[in-house]
């Protein structure tokens, strides 16, 4: 870790992250430490298209930029040098770079910004004023915030939630779909079936088999929980499988993320694997039951006291999930496939 600077209050800084939608939502406490200790610098995000609409109505932000994350992903190289010029002409200060490749710290370096802020991740901090070593094992969240001692600054580590900012639009689609559908004064379990879907394809080695989706929800619905169903439009085909086999609510692909996220604020808990619903339901919601297999809880899970994780110690080959942000190949998935319904219907009706 290189020596902090000391004595810099910048008044321009940005934050980099192209995605995904869990890790943006992820370095939201930072926002809120940054604010806190500039109140009067202009702080901006320049931010993926797709996770973009998690920072809308952010109190602690300047400006959200978003761009299309394929101008780096694809190489589209016209848009790269656009964006070039756009980051250099706000001349700023200081840049946290949220990504861990060392292309970002590289772009960074690209957009002349003076102190450069991120991680060094297997040696990939070149180019970077400010280097935080980064070996996983420890929650993302911590390790975001240790960014902020690249401004000489001491992170407050008590100071972990994540938010999300709600608008009476939102609330009112949550409020009225319980009106509708006559949820009032019963538990209603929010279930994510899907998840591992980002820029960089769709990660399915993540996902809970969907027969146990389905056993637990025939279980909560003998118990007289009622469920919800959330995802993406991509994950829509899940909703039917589903559906096949057992009825209850859903709203996959019929919602945008706030209004999933006030969706996830009246629930009474919420069930899912790892993944950008997973945050987003911890920004809301402190009951979350979360089903690990190839990533690490210990990084990952919802911090809140009253949420749990589920995963499979004795499995020898998970977490497989490596720094580099890579999965083997794997064709059993048993660290997914040993979890039961059982498992976390107990938790549930406890």
């Amino acid at each position: 870790m290189t020596t902090p600077l000391t004595k810099f209050d910048p008044m321009k800084i940005l934050l980099f992250k192209p995605g995904a939608i869990g890790d943006v939502i992820l370095t939201t406490p930072l926002l809120r430490q940054l604010r806190r200790r500039f109140p009067q610098a202009k702080i901006d995000y320049l931010v993926g298209q797709k996770p973009a609409p998690v920072l809308r109505n952010n109190p602690y932000l300047s400006q959200v930029i978003p761009f299309d994350e394929a101008i780096i992903y694809q190489k589209h190289w016209l848009g790269f040098l656009k964006l070039i010029g756009l980051i250099r002409k706000n001349k700023y200060q200081a840049i946290f770079v949220l990504g861990k490749h060392k292309l970002y710290n590289l772009i960074a370096w690209l957009w002349r910004i003076p102190t450069r802020i991120g991680f060094d991740r297997c040696g990939e901090g070149i180019f970077l004023t400010y280097r935080v070593p980064f070996y996983g094992a420890r929650h993302d969240i911590f390790y975001y915030l240790d960014l902020v001692r690249g401004l000489g600054l001491s992170p407050d580590y008590k100071d972990w939630q994540s938010e999300i900012f709600l608008t009476e639009p939102e609330k009112e689609f949550a409020e009225n779909f319980w009106q509708e559908n006559k949820l009032f004064n019963k538990k209603v379990i929010a279930i994510c079936p899907g998840g591992g879907v980002n820029i960089r394809g769709r990660e399915d080695i993540r996902r809970w088999p969907l027969e146990n989706y389905i056993e637990l929800i025939e279980k909560l619905k003998e118990e007289n929980f009622e469920v919800i169903l959330l995802g993406s439009q991509e994950e829509k085909d899940l909703e039917e499988k589903i559906f096949n086999e057992v009825k209850c609510f859903s709203l996959i692909g019929q919602t945008s993320l706030l209004e999933a996220g006030a969706i996830f604020e009246k629930c009474w808990a919420v069930v899912c694997t790892d993944g950008g619903l997973m945050h987003l339901a911890a920004s809301v919601n402190r009951k979350i039951i979360s089903i690990f297999g190839p990533t690490n809880p210990l990084e990952k899970a919802p911090l809140a006291r009253e949420s749990q994780w589920i995963r499979r110690p004795e499995i020898g080959c998970a977490p497989c999930y490596d720094l580099r942000a890579n999965f083997p190949e794997c064709k059993t998935k048993e660290c997914l496939n040993l979890i039961k319904s059982n498992e976390v219907f107990k938790i549930l009706s406890a």
